[in-house]
């Protein structure tokens, strides 16, 4: 069947690999429909920070149809339309026993501890899938799992209504998590990207304010208003460190994953009273993104874009870790070949 495989560090290919065997009990054969690019994936291309198998199928965010159950799975059946849990968790350290598998010691993720969903078929533990409806569209409901992170990040930001919120970075997660606040909340929102075109389509679809991060300071003392509340999905160091010197009394939520470490004098912390919190992957929100996107399809579809072909998706990866992207979910589409 055909497939993307990541071997080593800047090195992924389209491979005709075997078909996946019968799946055993508690596990599910998915026919996979859509399945998108995601920062991490590109990360881990030009890192390896994450590579603990290979070549291993890549992909971690997408939607399929079930096409084969193992014995004792009770909850899913052929036919039915399912997202993925990227999560790969054990289920037994203590992290997992108190329900935080976003935690767990031994965690790992779908397309590195496991082969992913790059590929026309993928067998799956039945934990790590989720139904959704049958009129649901999957190339919208393949945004569940990164839109899951935008929304843990905001349960974790734990905002009133009213509270503005400056969402820095206009790639997926950055993206989606400004259309989640904008559809769930009455809050005032911001966004500021350093791609201008990024930024003024977020905006739009979130009904939000485009500002520069480097006027901030000016933004703030012309409106008369203090923005205690951002969101950075960059992982830039730089534009952290410019965070916590820019803002006080603050909730500086980090979900971006990125490179280098940053200075940080603690005394600049006690001194503003801001709090910085950490995002990593999601703890229960998968169920919620997903009622999200079926409610309000509309608004996220256009997020994704491009669509493209397993065949293509090397030369994404090529072009993404370039920073160069026409849109802001590349999409690949995998259209079933074989039964």
């Amino acid at each position: 069947m055909r497939s993307v495989r990541l071997h080593k560090t800047g090195d992924i290919r389209f491979e005709n690999i075997d078909f996946p065997e019968e799946p055993r009990p508690n596990e599910v054969l998915i026919a996979v429909a859509f399945a998108g690019i995601c920062g991490s994936d590109i990360h881990n291309y030009k890192t390896g920070q994450w590579i603990s198998r290979a070549p291993s199928t890549a992909g971690h965010e997408f939607s399929g149809v079930i096409d084969k159950v193992g014995s004792n799975v009770k909850d899913l059946k052929a036919g039915d339309q399912i997202v993925a849990d990227s999560r790969y968790y054990c289920d037994s350290c203590e992290n997992c026993l108190a329900g935080d598998q976003h935690l767990c010691k031994n965690l790992g993720f779908i397309g590195e501890a496991i082969d992913g969903g790059f590929a026309e078929y993928i067998i799956l533990p039945e934990k790590l899938v989720l139904k959704c409806g049958q009129d649901a569209r999957l190339d919208i409901v393949a945004l569940a799992e990164p839109l899951a992170v935008g929304l843990h990040a905001l349960s974790r930001m734990n905002l009133y209504d009213d509270q503005p919120l400056l969402i820095v970075g206009c790639g997926p997660i950055g993206a989606l998590s400004a259309v989640a606040s904008a559809v769930t909340s009455n809050r005032k929102l911001l966004v500021s990207d350093i791609n201008q075109d990024r930024q003024s389509l977020v905006a739009e679809l979130a009904n939000a304010q485009p500002v520069s991060l480097k006027e901030f300071d000016q933004f703030q003392n012309l409106t008369r208003q203090v923005i205690r509340n951002a969101l950075d999905t960059t992982g830039n160091t730089g534009v952290i460190s410019q965070l916590i010197s820019q803002m006080t009394g603050s909730k500086i939520c980090l979900v971006g994953i990125g490179a280098g470490k940053i200075e940080l004098d603690p005394v600049e912390l006690v001194e503003k009273e801001n709090s910085l919190l950490g995002v990593h992957a999601f703890k229960d929100e998968l169920k919620q993104a997903v009622e999200l996107l079926a409610k309000y399809p509309d608004q996220f579809s256009r997020v994704i874009g491009p669509y493209i072909s397993l065949e293509a998706t090397p030369a994404s990866y090529a072009q993404l870790s370039k920073g160069q992207s026409s849109g802001i979910k590349t999409m690949i589409e995998i259209p079933r070949e074989h039964s």
